[in-house]
């Protein structure tokens, strides 16, 4: 399983929907993550995950290119001319013919961003986030597997950010959905180097951790042991 540091950005500096972090340099934090020996990043423009006007991106990419690791790009990603190394948002299920498009883009990953069991994309072009809000998470992973996805981003938006763990049981109920030629990637709610075993154990591909590495509970040098 592979272990992603998350770094949130708005307004240039690494700001987490719980404000925490909004005084640290997003360019010092991927630095240490990669010196801790992270081989990806996760890089998020907050105020487009947030439905705002993305203002980030072009930040966000000096940083993937002077981190010298694969980076992922995400933040209501929705458009192909977007999607480079990005993680596509949930709204692309308000469009099937664009999701199969997705699918054909190399090391495509989908999101599946959950609340109580419903898609809620948090960002994307409105009209494809009020087609696909309100649709059912299991549906949707198996309108994807059928569109061609072989990597899905599941993440339960009631634990993210929080002290609720891991998305274990909706991880579950998508794979029974799908089968195993699904890739699944989560992240949210991972509180501690048991959390980390936990998602190894279930097989998870990769785990993205942003607030406990912030916070400082673990390094990155740990939670890779943690699941060798």
């Amino acid at each position: 399983m592979v272990i992603v540091p998350s770094i949130d950005v708005k307004a240039g500096r690494v700001s987490y929907r719980s404000g925490a972090g909004t005084d640290v340099d997003p360019r010092d934090l991927a630095a240490r993550y990669v010196a801790e020996g992270a081989g990806e990043l996760h890089l998020v423009d907050l105020e487009a995950a947030e439905g705002i006007e993305p203002t980030s991106f072009a930040y966000l990419a000096e940083i993937a290119r002077s981190s010298r690791v694969p980076c992922r790009l995400a933040g209501g990603i929705a458009t192909l001319e977007k999607a480079r190394a990005a993680l596509f948002s949930s709204a692309v299920f308000g469009d099937e013919q664009l999701l199969r498009k997705c699918a054909r883009e190399p090391g495509a990953i989908v999101e599946i961003e959950v609340r109580d069991g419903k898609l809620a994309p948090r960002g994307g072009p409105s009209e494809l986030v009020l087609y696909a809000a309100g649709k059912d998470a299991v549906a949707a992973a198996t309108t994807a597997s059928l569109a061609g996805v072989r990597d899905l981003y599941a993440i339960d938006l009631s634990t993210e950010g929080g002290a609720g763990g891991p998305p274990l049981v909706l991880l579950e109920r998508l794979r029974g959905a799908t089968g195993p030629q699904i890739r699944f990637h989560t992240g949210g709610g991972v509180r501690d180097l048991d959390d980390v075993r936990a998602l190894a154990r279930w097989g998870a591909a990769s785990v993205v951790i942003g607030r406990a590495f912030l916070q400082g509970r673990f390094t990155v040098a740990q939670a890779m042991a943690a699941c060798a």
